[in-house]
């Protein structure tokens, strides 16, 4: 079985992007009102009038020199000031990059409050509500300039006006580096 950096090399080479850069860890994130009664959100399309601390994108691809595998799923949810929107009801995730699905119908919940066995069997649930972590057995790779994008729906409607939701993916990557070019 290959490890995430040969199979991020591997991609890398298959679309003729540069295989050097520095390594590093990749944290992107996007967060999402679904607005009143809101089910269905989706992430990494909107960045207009963002702050840093809602997304750290300005476009929904990675640069030229930019590649990343995803090894976690990170969702938290602020439920507003009168929603009460938890993580226990069941979601939806579906996370595409490219034209291709590549997770389909993933319902995340079972992750958070305890309510079952966590996927990754590295705990047995948080007892948030309102955050929840899922760690991946296969690694998803966003080549570089390569649109992506992520949806989440809720079986709940109980979100109100400021509710706010946060997509994060976790995991290896690479980013720009001039070394002994400059």
């Amino acid at each position: 079985m290959a490890n995430q950096v040969s199979k991020l090399n591997y991609v890398d080479a298959k679309l003729g992007a540069p295989t050097s850069g520095q390594q590093t860890t990749r944290y992107i994130y996007d967060s999402v009102s679904p607005g009143a009664g809101g089910t269905n959100v989706t992430f990494f399309q909107n960045f207009a009038n963002k702050t840093q601390f809602q997304t750290n994108l300005t476009t929904n691809k990675l640069d030229s020199m930019e590649s990343m595998v995803i090894k976690s799923i990170f969702i938290a949810i602020r439920p507003g000031t009168a929603g009460t929107l938890t993580l226990t009801g069941h979601l939806n995730l579906n996370i595409y990059v490219g034209n291709q699905c590549v997770l389909k119908d993933f319902d995340p919940s079972f992750n958070s409050s305890n309510r079952g066995l966590a996927f990754d069997r590295l705990h047995s649930g948080y007892n948030s509500t309102e955050g929840l972590e899922v760690r991946l057995l296969t690694d998803i790779v966003i080549p570089p300039q390569v649109n992506f994008k992520a949806t989440l729906e809720f079986a709940e409607n109980t979100a109100v006006a400021d509710t706010s939701v946060t997509l994060g993916l976790k995991g290896y990557g690479k980013i720009f580096s001039a070394g002994m070019s400059f």
